[in-house]
């Protein structure tokens, strides 16, 4: 506590004094102010002053009784176990005229070492000087104050004081007292400071992780670019030369750098699946599928290896399986590969059998092998990373390590656990749960009970050029070694190439020829294949809408997405191999999309309501992306539409609105919101003819027709949703 002197000298703040057991006269220099809480209703009488003193414990309440208080609040304010002292202001240096017992605990100060002094002597170097200004302000003032400071006890220890202060006021409303009640929040003070610096401490580290989270994302997608743009160049050479003139040496030395390759290839793969599950950004599909396919796939691709080394390859489903079941097709298979891989690798002499059931509501699948076993203390670390049989597993079977703890993480991401079941020279049984949910659409009949796989195409020596001309092709690629073998691979399935080696070449090609399709690769010198992707579909004619597939070593999540978002058909990700990519461009020619075609000058005004949506580019665009995730892509165009359409309102010039007129349009294209794209085009011609008033007259209209374009596109989603469920 604290108070302030009536006079206009000048009062310091310093550490307690030493107590002698002698109280210093009242107005001591030795002395600050007090402090402030809730207002007292007058109390009848006045309290003793400064020489009464308190010889024992009962004279306090026996003080306050005396003064007029009632009984009871007299006991209460002695018993009350919160410090509270009384001062009399109208006594020189406002003394202490009561202290209770709890105030002497807490100060450590007996009776006559506190009565008749001001409350400056629980001051100290810690103190605030602005608290004690605030004090005497109050005491002055005779204002209520509730405040907290730091005041020292008898003994030098610190303690915070948490302090009420209220005038009371006599019956003919003159300030007569100053009333003090404090409490020691010594702990809540320091526990409340050891929150803020663990919550400080909290933000600091989620921030540290959040960029260490994307410094690796960064990492990781640059690394899987950097990686598989020589793979591909790597698996395509070797690819080619397959089809030359090879003796069986020369084919053996082929075929080992492929086998290495495609190793390589997997490895990389596994690793951005293990950051991608760590990262929390893979994200899982909720699709209906027959189940029967995703086994039929690993049988077909484990078919050979089988063959080879001479063990049986099978698959039991059990009939009480539904045919048709929702989850994601692409993780079970990834599980299901990579456990009859390992089970085969492992597995000498016998047999490898898939065994898919059914167990209440839980669909099981079981691997067994007639391997060579697991030992009890590998069981106990296998799903762990980096965790093989011996340290000879790698050099023999190959393998990075990673395949069952991925697995183990895929299998908990889709609701289910995985074990295994093994003893060293008796084989393994791999077992993972996943729920089951059967798919509405259930075709009649039961699915077939044993599977095994076909009988694996015999290898061609050599593949001869196809003659047929199938189409004429424009490659947009900078890497020398990639452009070599995609642009071979192409001309001799009967595609004829032209090469450009940037964006800048790309939109030049695109503008002056009349290609069947374009392969864009994304990252290019001068202009990237996104901002070329948008030039072209800026053009006049056929020009802008030939199909552009995007040919790319981008393979992180989202890379597909935002490809399609720039106005590209399709995704393909490097490394492929001749067929991925025969079959890729085939197909992307066979579907050319419908967009509309750029107008001449003047463009109309945006059509009916019935040309809001072209139907057919909505549905080829869901075909391009696969199932599921044309939904994700239209929320990012309704975000980005809306973003540019508040950028068009806020009046810009003529060039910033015509380039955003552009972008409109090309986007609009892409997704088939025909009038919407007409619009834009208006727009923009509009600006680039600097003609002002025609502008604002389409932007005045703008801001309707993309309300009702967005929901004919997310009406028309929702509705084949429906329709496919």
């Amino acid at each position: 506590m604290s108070r302030s002197k009536r006079s206009s000298s000048t009062t310091t703040s310093r550490p307690p004094p030493a107590v002698t057991g002698r109280p210093p006269p009242a107005g001591s220099e030795s002395d600050p102010p007090p402090e402030t809480p809730a207002r007292l209703s007058p109390a009848a009488g006045s309290l003793p002053g400064p020489a009464a003193g308190f010889p024992d414990p009962a004279a306090p309440a026996a003080a306050l009784a005396a003064a007029g208080l009632p009984a009871v609040l007299a006991a209460a304010a002695a018993a009350a176990p919160t410090g509270i002292v009384v001062a009399d202001p109208t006594l020189p240096d406002c003394p202490i005229i009561f202290a209770n017992p709890a105030f002497h605990r807490i100060t450590g100060y007996p009776p006559e070492a506190v009565i008749g002094r001001n409350c400056r002597f629980l001051q100290g170097p810690g103190t605030d000087p602005a608290a004690i200004a605030a004090i005497r302000d109050a005491v002055r003032g005779a204002k209520p104050l509730d405040i907290r400071l730091v005041n020292y006890r008898r003994d030098g220890r610190r303690f915070v004081n948490e302090l009420h202060l209220s005038p009371v006021f006599g019956p003919d409303g003159a300030l007569r007292h100053i009333l003090g009640i404090q409490h020691d929040v010594t702990e809540r003070v320091a526990a409340e400071q050891a929150a803020r610096s663990a919550t400080r401490a909290a933000e600091r580290a989620r921030r540290a992780a959040e960029r260490a989270s994307a410094e690796k994302s960064e990492f990781l997608a640059f690394m899987s670019h950097e990686v598989r743009t020589p793979l591909n160049g790597v698996l395509g050479t070797l690819s080619l030369l397959t089809d030359t003139t090879l003796d069986a040496e020369q084919r053996a030395y082929v075929d080992t750098a492929r086998r290495c390759g495609d190793t390589l290839l997997w490895t990389v793969n596994e690793i951005l699946d293990l950051s991608r599950i760590e990262a929390g950004q893979l994200v899982l599909e909720e699709i209906a599928f027959d189940l029967d396919q995703p086994v039929r796939d690993v049988l077909a691709l484990q078919a050979a290896a089988a063959a080879e080394k001479g063990i049986g390859l099978r698959a039991r489903i059990d009939p009480a399986l539904p045919r048709r079941v929702v989850a994601d097709p692409q993780r079970l298979r990834q599980v299901l590969m990579n456990l009859a891989d390992n089970a085969v690798k492992f597995t000498a002499a016998g047999a490898v059998e898939i065994r898919l059931a059914r167990f209440a509501d839980r669909l099981v699948v079981e691997v067994q092998d007639s391997g060579c076993g697991i030992s009890p203390s590998l069981r106990r670390r296998l799903f762990q990373r980096f965790q093989q049989a011996d340290s000879g597993t790698a050099r023999r079977h190959g393998g990075s390590g990673l395949g069952l703890m991925i697995c183990r993480r895929l299998v908990g991401l889709m609701g289910g656990t995985i074990a295994v079941e093994s003893e060293a020279g008796a084989g393994s049984v791999f077992r993972f749960d996943l729920p089951l949910v059967p798919a509405p659409d259930q075709p009649a009949g039961a699915a077939s009970a044993t599977l095994v796989p076909g009988a694996p195409a015999p290898a061609t020596a050599r593949r001869q050029p196809d003659a047929t001309p199938r189409g004429h092709l424009l490659l947009a690629e900078d890497g020398e070694a990639s452009q070599l073998v995609a642009a071979a691979m192409l001309r001799r399935a009967g595609f004829g190439v032209d090469l450009v080696t940037d964006g800048l070449e790309a939109v030049a090609a695109a503008g002056r020829g009349s290609y069947d399709a374009i392969l864009m690769d994304v990252r290019m010198p001068g202009l990237d294949g996104y901002a070329a992707t948008a030039r072209i579909r800026a053009l006049e004619g056929e020009a802008a809408r030939v199909p552009i597939l995007a040919f790319t070593a981008a393979a992180m999540p989202g890379d597909a997405e935002r490809c399609i978002a720039a106005g590209m058909d399709g995704h393909l990700a490097k490394p492929v191999d001749r067929d991925a990519l025969i079959g890729a461009v085939a197909a992307l020619i066979e579907r050319r999309p419908r967009r509309a075609a750029a107008l001449p000058t003047p463009i109309p005004e945006p059509g009916p309501a019935h040309s809001l949506l072209d139907r057919e580019t909505v549905e080829e665009l869901r075909g391009a992306l696969g199932p599921g995730r044309l939904p994700d892509l239209i929320a990012i165009f309704v975000a980005e539409t809306q973003a540019r359409l508040r950028r068009l309102q806020a009046g810009p010039a003529l060039p910033v609105l015509e380039e955003e007129a552009h972008s409109l349009q090309a986007a609009a294209g892409t997704f088939g919101t025909a009038a919407l794209r007409e619009a834009a085009l208006a727009l923009e011609s509009a600006a680039r003819a600097g003609d002002r008033r025609r502008a604002d007259a389409l932007l005045a209209d703008l801001p309707l027709l993309v309300e009702r374009s967005l929901q004919a596109l997310s009406r028309t989603i929702g509705q084949a949703v429906e329709a496919r469920s």
